[in-house]
């Protein structure tokens, strides 16, 4: 049913697909844990919990679902990773940003802002990053943390996104994301790439800027990863989706077991549209409550809701995303 005051259409699923797309999506978790596992057995960093076996229990309960934890696993692996797809930092920063100032150990000023060049051993969410744009050969997708001020309460600073040619190192479009950095209490605690085949019609793929988002409230846990989408076109870099949140995760819990959350995750998935590709969301929300039971145990009782699909159709410049789907 389609609501004429909202660009939301919510179409049912039809027989088989939700146990489909399950499938999927849990081959898709198994192969990114497996794909963890060898990267952390080649030497990739991680960080080793003691916790016991009641106080795992109770954490694993307010971490997120099924994909966004195997996504948590492998965020050390996959910034490093990234981190490692710069090649030559040094002649990068010089094109990109000249006459900027060494500042610190691993930091530049350029003009009232700092970047951060990236470490091989620590994951800093203000560090620079790159990732080679799969589909688009020869060619880098480069972020830039320029932070104005980080305090106690917060940061503020903008994102700038560069797409520069693999071999020289030089920029060749350039978009800058003023107050894309900016937080709060809800922390920005890592921006990553995304360069799944977002196909928007024939020669036209866009490339995804993933931020995710943590809360600092331990009795009122918040997670929330949101997705933009860009594409390069008439040689400059535009959006075409803007801060769709594809996963979100919001609790209450007394610190020891009791408590509730609900978890929210969106998948995309391209399908043919009037002026392109659509956009047709797989949503699915779980209920969770968490109670003690018999001998001090934990015990968790997980209510899935009925999966729906939303779609939003591209009018060939951009995705109109409601506001209940975005950060604002």
């Amino acid at each position: 049913m389609t609501n004429p005051a909202s660009p939301i259409e919510i179409e049912p699923l039809k027989a088989g697909e939700a146990e489909q797309d399950a499938k999927a999506l849990f081959q898709s978790i198994s192969n990114n844990a497996r794909w963890c596992a060898r990267e952390r057995s080649a030497g990739a960093p991680t960080v080793h919990h003691r916790l016991k076996e009641k106080r795992m229990r109770t954490l694993n309960r307010w971490n997120i679902g099924g994909l966004a934890l195997t996504l948590a696993l492998c965020a050390p692996t996959l910034a490093s990773a990234q981190d490692q797809e710069c090649g030559d930092v040094a002649a990068l920063v010089r094109q990109a940003y000249p006459g900027s100032v060494a500042e610190g150990e691993r930091g530049l000023r350029t003009g009232n802002r700092t970047l951060t060049l990236p470490s091989p051993s620590s994951i800093n969410p203000h560090a620079m990053f790159c990732r080679r744009w799969r589909g688009q050969p020869g060619l880098v997708l480069v972020a830039v943390p320029l932070i104005a001020e980080v305090h106690v309460d917060g940061t503020s600073g903008d994102l700038e996104v560069l797409v520069v040619d693999e071999a020289t190192g030089t920029p060749r479009q350039r978009l800058r994301l003023p107050h894309a950095m900016d937080d709060d209490a809800i922390r920005l605690s890592a921006v990553s790439f995304d360069t799944a085949p977002y196909r928007l019609g024939p020669d036209r793929l866009a490339f995804g800027v993933k931020r995710h988002w943590a809360g600092s409230s331990r009795p009122n846990p918040f997670s929330e990863t949101t997705l933009s989408l860009y594409e390069v076109r008439n040689g400059a870099i535009s959006l075409v989706l803007n801060n769709l949140v594809v996963y979100r995760s919001v609790g209450e819990w007394d610190l020891s077991c009791a408590g509730n959350t609900v978890a929210t995750e969106r998948i995309l998935r391209m399908i043919p549209g009037q002026h392109g590709q659509d956009i047709s969301l797989l949503e699915r929300t779980t209920r969770s409550t968490s109670k003690e039971i018999k001998n001090g145990e934990c015990a968790t009782t997980d209510r899935p809701e009925p999966p729906r699909t939303i779609r939003l159709p591209f009018d060939g410049e951009r995705y109109d995303v409601p506001r209940l789907l975005r950060r604002d």
